[in-house]
């Protein structure tokens, strides 16, 4: 059986397997997204990304509080109708980059497809992509992309199509994008290190153009996934954040519960190692009737050993996970339901 919260309040929270009973209020799904990960009970409402108050300065203007050298190697030019500083992903992921400023990385390869990251009973809805410099793979190749949309009213779900990300983005789109550099992590997270995302905004959305070939995963060894399973380590995630990975040879653990593989809000526990996978990207992605479309539920008899499970190391709520794209391709074996 599988279970499906409808409310999601917190910002970038985690998914549940879909249930043939009764859906939960917005506040019971609020508070159960903690549980997900075996944690206390999760605030009804956290706050999410700040949304910006305006759009990215035009050319000749200035954000404020622009440092001289944004970090070594840096340059100058900017992206000349949004007046975006050029930045470099291993200037990001140092932490050398202040927050806030409007700036231009180098030319991303799309490695995921869109999806609703996060919405809140105030009516804000922010959508997501992850993104990978061209030729790169590994520790500091991704950068999670996010842009807020038009507000929805409460109980309407969020509309795309007012955001600054192509609402059909696939992987091997190429993109130039501008946007400011935030962290996030939920308040009641407490311990967790904060995630890094470029905030684009609707009035300076991403520009596409030819497709290039998609992102290659990296192998994580057992070491590196309890380090980051662990989501302690700022430096080693904000490198990490965002790469596409991969994991081999892993068994699904057993869900008391139902008996099967998949815990709930769609999370599945492997033995091998704490690094838990996610069904976040693809459930709440626009595919198949779009966010929360009960049939992307993952679903997985026990016992299951994958032979791959591809996915984007991705903050959900609390933890620090894999979120694979897509339940049929990025998974080996692939959840019952998918095609062949």
């Amino acid at each position: 059986m599988w279970r499906h919260g409808l409310g999601l309040a917190l910002i970038l929270g985690a998914c549940r397997g879909a249930s043939l009973g009764a859906l939960p209020s917005d506040d019971e799904a609020s508070r159960a997204m903690g549980a997900a990960a075996g944690g206390a009970e999760a605030e009804p409402e956290a706050e999410p990304a700040p949304e910006p108050s305006d759009a990215l300065p035009g050319a000749g203007g200035e954000p404020a509080s622009v440092p001289a050298a944004i970090g070594e190697g840096g340059s100058p030019e900017a992206l000349s109708d949004c007046g975006a500083e050029a930045v470099t992903l291993d200037e990001i992921h140092s932490g050398r980059v202040r927050g806030n400023l409007a700036v231009a990385p180098p030319p991303l390869v799309a490695s995921s497809q869109k999806f609703l990251a996060s919405e809140a009973k105030s009516g804000s809805c922010l959508w997501g992509a992850f993104a990978a410099e061209a030729g790169r793979t590994g520790a500091g190749s991704g950068l999670f992309l996010v842009s807020y949309g038009a507000p929805h009213a409460d109980g309407e779900a969020c509309a795309p199509g007012s955001d600054g990300l192509p609402d059909d983005l696939a992987p091997g789109d190429t993109l130039t994008v501008a946007g400011r550099l935030d962290e996030y992590v939920p308040t009641a997270c407490s311990g967790t290190a904060a995630a890094q995302q470029l905030r684009i905004d609707a009035a300076c959305p991403a520009r596409r153009g030819a497709r290039a070939a998609p992102p290659e995963a990296a192998v994580l060894d057992p070491a590196l996934s309890a380090r980051l399973a662990a989501g302690k380590d700022a430096a080693l995630l904000r490198d990490w954040g965002g790469a596409l990975v991969q994991l081999e040879g892993a068994s699904a653990l057993q869900d008391a519960d139902d008996g099967d593989a998949v815990y709930p809000f769609g999370v599945i526990r492997l033995e091998q190692t704490a690094l838990e996978v996610h069904s976040k990207l693809y459930y709440f992605d626009l595919s198949e009737g779009g966010p929360r479309a009960s049939v992307k539920a993952p679903r997985f008899r026990f016992p299951t050993s994958f032979r791959r499970l591809r996915g984007v190391v991705f903050l959900d709520y609390c933890t620090w996970v894999i979120a694979p794209r897509d339940r049929c391709t990025d998974l080996s074996p692939p959840s019952e339901g998918c095609p062949g």
